[in-house]
């Protein structure tokens, strides 16, 4: 991928799934083209914690690479009833830096909403004891997401990320008052995005994680294109424009907060 105009100051994939097919069937290259883009750690998730063979293979295999896992709320019901303690002996594994990602998702998989309900507060419950942070999936359930996360935090105290936010003003607001981060992801580049990006725009800096979210969500100019790590440089440039600072500052400062929510990694 050539654009001279990208710095290359280190930056982090925060969120990324390196074991679907079309990054697994490339690995190597897949390291190389986003180490030439200043991309040196990312964090590849888990969909279903009972199917991670591969993630932690290549946690172990590749310095550059973490994992979180969880269950996924588009997971089916029976895959969302699990035992904490099965989840927390995962945790244990030390390339394992986050618990998640987990959530509600009221638009894929409105069935199961007592499931997902059930499950994202276990997964809350894991992280506590495990003290990771949760990384979260909201899609159609702000109110209720943002009702569940305030009362959990109101309990005892976690740290959490929302990842790929894509949501409203509202769940913006109530999780960086809660002291959690909002990540961002190739969406911000899209140009139908105005909304988002006014809502970044009032983001704290030191609250901002980007990720890929690779395979999807590839941002412009690579829209429709299989994501990848490498791509972040192009979010990056978004989100320097979007909340007026210097790309090189913006990189900087999105790898700090990285390593400040998840203390774990090194």
């Amino acid at each position: 991928m050539k654009n001279t105009k990208i710095n290359k100051s280190v930056i982090i994939d925060s969120h990324c799934h390196l074991d679907f097919r079309t990054l697994a069937n490339d690995i190597s290259g897949v390291l190389s083209r986003a180490k030439s883009e200043g991309v040196h750690k990312m964090l590849t998730i888990g969909t279903n914690y009972r199917e991670i063979s591969e993630i932690i293979s290549l946690s172990e295999r590749y310095e550059e690479i973490f994992f979180a896992t969880g269950v996924h709320p588009n997971q089916p019901s029976d895959d969302l009833k699990f035992n904490n303690e099965d989840l927390l002996s995962i945790c244990e594994h030390k390339r394992m830096i986050g618990v998640g990602e987990t959530g509600l998702d009221f638009h894929y998989s409105q069935g199961s909403k007592k499931d997902q309900i059930k499950s994202l507060i276990q997964h809350i419950e894991v992280a506590k004891e495990a003290d990771l942070p949760v990384i979260i999936h909201a899609r159609n359930a702000d109110k209720e997401i943002g009702k569940i996360l305030s009362e959990q935090y109101h309990k005892s105290p976690f740290k959490c990320v929302m990842h790929c936010f894509s949501s409203g003003s509202y769940l913006a607001e109530e999780v960086i008052d809660l002291g959690f981060y909002l990540s961002m992801s190739g969406i911000i580049t899209f140009k139908n995005s105005q909304n988002l990006r006014k809502i970044f725009s009032k983001v704290p800096i030191d609250k901002v994680l980007v990720e890929t979210d690779s395979p999807y969500l590839a941002p412009a100019p690579h829209r429709g294109k299989s994501n990848e790590p490498a791509f972040v440089s192009f979010i990056a440039k978004k989100g320097a424009e979007v909340l007026n600072v210097d790309e090189d500052f913006f990189r900087n400062q999105t790898t700090k907060n990285f390593f400040t929510l998840f203390k774990k990694a090194f």
